[in-house]
């Protein structure tokens, strides 16, 4: 059985926004995590750019999860991106999230505000929209990613986005049932036909 316990400082996020205080204080996340026998305090907190190093080796294994479910279109990312995710995290339009416990890395999100394009017969939209989310498989169906999603709603909300997006590779059931189980609907879908 797991226990949650999720506490995340909603109002102190508001707040530090509304003053333009530092955007790293308004996310934090502790949640204990009860399976038979092991116990461990998770915490979610946003990265700083010590971090991007460990980001960018479980990037390396999401890329590959990926190209085994979908090997038309994803490939195993073929270098380091540890500069990749240094920019994201010191961008104030974006966030990388990290899940940790006992010190060790079980997954992380990144998430971007967007807005849709500034066409006539677009309706305007300012949105969060998660580039990445990965969990390490022995972490997986603990909440983990729930709790990313959180931080990441929370984000969202606290740069006057009205929603959270993201595509998912249609070969992934697993990712698309975990979406739509927390609420997430098909906005728009990409077809493609052999030439």
């Amino acid at each position: 059985m797991i226990q949650i316990a999720c506490v995340i400082f909603n109002k102190l996020a508001d707040a530090a926004f509304k003053l333009k205080a530092n955007r790293k204080l308004f996310t934090r996340a502790t949640i204990t995590l009860t399976k038979v026998k092991k116990e461990a305090a998770m915490n979610i907190r946003t990265a700083t750019s010590k971090d991007a190093p460990a980001v960018a080796r479980q990037y390396l294994q999401l890329t590959a999860e990926m190209a085994i479910l979908a090997p038309q279109t994803i490939q195993p990312a073929p270098i380091d991106q540890t500069g990749y995710f240094k920019d994201y995290i010191e961008d104030a339009n974006a966030d990388v999230f990290l899940a940790e416990a006992d010190g060790e890395l079980l997954g992380f999100l990144l998430v971007v505000m967007a807005e849709t394009r500034a066409d006539p017969e677009v309706v305007f939209h300012r949105f969060g929209f998660v580039v990445d989310l990965y969990v390490t498989p022995n972490a997986r169906k603990q909440g983990i990613g729930r709790a990313l999603l959180n931080a990441a709603t929370d984000w969202t909300r606290a740069h006057d986005g009205e929603f959270i997006q993201l595509n998912v590779v249609g070969e992934d059931t697993g990712a698309r049932n975990f979406y739509q189980r927390l609420g997430f609907e098909p906005a728009s879908l990409t077809l493609t036909h052999q030439v």
